[in-house]
């Protein structure tokens, strides 16, 4: 009973906090009167967070500061609920404002474009680029394809990767569901190559306003780190 309640909060809560994306508005580049009435928005989406960060209630083993602080310097959503327990309807939810039920996509297929009942829907950031913005994205925003419907794309940098050579946790299996201290650096890992890549970005200045997605991999399997965050 233990394992199938844990197996079925995660197919609930992954979704959830794979969309439990924050937006803020930046004026970095803008000033005055256009400042205001077209802010810059910066996305962020973290797949399979949980609600285990400390502005949520928490968890023993979690420590999760800088999501804290970035809550509590905005609005924070403590009863949030997702379209589908499955993180590519979700995705494809939250960027055309459909529900399931009417794209037809409840699970890891089909893909956004694919979808005969999304043919001629703009998702968000197309939306945003029909109004005047710049729009970036890094990592995962959409399921899958983000450069397609972003001006500039960052890249995945390697996804859910680095891959060990050999499975860490066992020899079977597919090796999403892997796990272990893996690998060397912080350097090494996409999400880390994802926010440099953003954090470089927001620096610059930019002609128009923009909106800006960065999507986190982790926490989602197979859960591999440098070996100083499992110390």
């Amino acid at each position: 009973m233990s394992i199938m309640r844990e197996t079925m909060t995660r197919s609930i809560l992954a979704p959830l906090t794979c969309l439990l994306s924050i937006y803020l508005s930046f004026n970095l580049s803008l000033s005055g009167a256009q400042s205001a009435e077209r802010p810059n928005v910066l996305l962020i989406s973290v797949d399979d967070l949980n609600d285990w960060t400390g502005c949520l209630g928490g968890h023993p083993q979690a420590m999760t500061p800088n999501i804290d602080r970035l809550a509590d310097r905005g609005t924070l959503f403590a009863n949030a609920h997702c379209q589908s327990p499955v993180c590519n309807p979700s995705r494809a939810s939250m960027m055309t404002g459909r529900y399931p039920h009417s794209t037809g996509i409840y699970f890891l297929s089909p893909d956004l474009k694919a979808a005969p009942a999304l043919k001629d829907v703009l998702t968000l950031p197309e939306h945003f680029a029909a109004n005047g913005y710049q729009t970036l994205a890094v990592g995962k925003i959409f399921h899958s394809g983000d450069k397609r419907f972003f001006q500039e794309y960052g890249g995945n940098n390697g996804g859910f990767g680095p891959r060990p050579k050999t499975k860490i946790s066992q020899p079977h299996g597919h090796p999403l569901w892997d796990w272990g201290a893996f690998p060397e650096s912080d350097e090494m890992m996409p999400d880390w190559q994802a926010a440099t890549w953003a954090a470089g970005k927001l620096k610059q200045k930019y002609e128009k306003p923009f909106f800006m997605g960065v999507g986190f991999y982790r926490p989602h399997v197979p859960m591999f780190a440098p070996k100083k965050w499992f110390d």
